[in-house]
């Protein structure tokens, strides 16, 4: 159960919240921020808000798999007036499982959105560092929140801090308990493989 507001959150792209929100993915991938502080991703919160990002933008084409290329198109279609940002989710992380393997996303492609360039990607980046998938369940805010980007939300990092808490009194899970359980077992089992 999430707490009646938050304040901290986690950027990701605006396509991957809505795969998020609409169920068909439970995960996300992290392995750090540019201006991180360690460098290497830290799990500040358990519970957060999603704060959409458009970053890349012209890059991301290719880091979906094909199927996904209309979602893309219609977030960025949906993309606030610059300068602002639209925050309409929340999440809870219920697992954190390093993947050591880059095969092991691959072969849950079923369950994600991101291409097999996207993982290669991610993988080749500073081969050093480890790679998480955070098993979550996102919710949908009863009221999306359109607010001012200001300086301090900037920036190549994970997480922020939005000046002003949000309510999340009615937000709405993206899929039933009895349905991320399922997944969850689902996804783990394919983890532990």
């Amino acid at each position: 159960m999430l707490p009646e507001t938050l304040t901290v959150a986690l950027k990701e792209w605006a396509v991957v919240q809505r795969s998020l929100l609409e169920g068909h993915q439970l995960m996300l991938l992290r392995k750090g921020g540019i201006i991180e502080e360690t460098g290497d991703f830290d799990l500040k919160a358990t519970e957060f808000l999603i704060y959409p990002n458009y970053a890349h933008e012209t890059e991301r084409l290719g880091d979906l798999q094909p199927c996904f290329g209309q979602w893309l198109r219609e977030e960025e279609a949906r993309r606030p007036p610059a300068g602002f940002v639209r925050i309409e989710a929340a999440a809870q992380v219920t697992d954190v499982v390093r993947v050591d393997h880059r095969e092991t996303i691959v072969k849950m492609s079923p369950q994600h959105i991101w291409s097999r360039q996207f993982i290669d990607g991610r993988y080749d980046w500073e081969p050093y560092k480890p790679i998480f998938l955070l098993l979550l369940r996102a919710y949908a805010l009863p009221e999306p929140r359109v607010l001012p980007i200001l300086p301090s939300y900037g920036g190549c990092r994970s997480w922020i801090e939005i000046v002003e808490p949000i309510s999340t009194v009615g937000a709405a899970p993206a899929v039933s308990d009895e349905h991320f359980e399922r997944r969850r077992e689902l996804t783990r089992g394919l983890l532990e493989d």
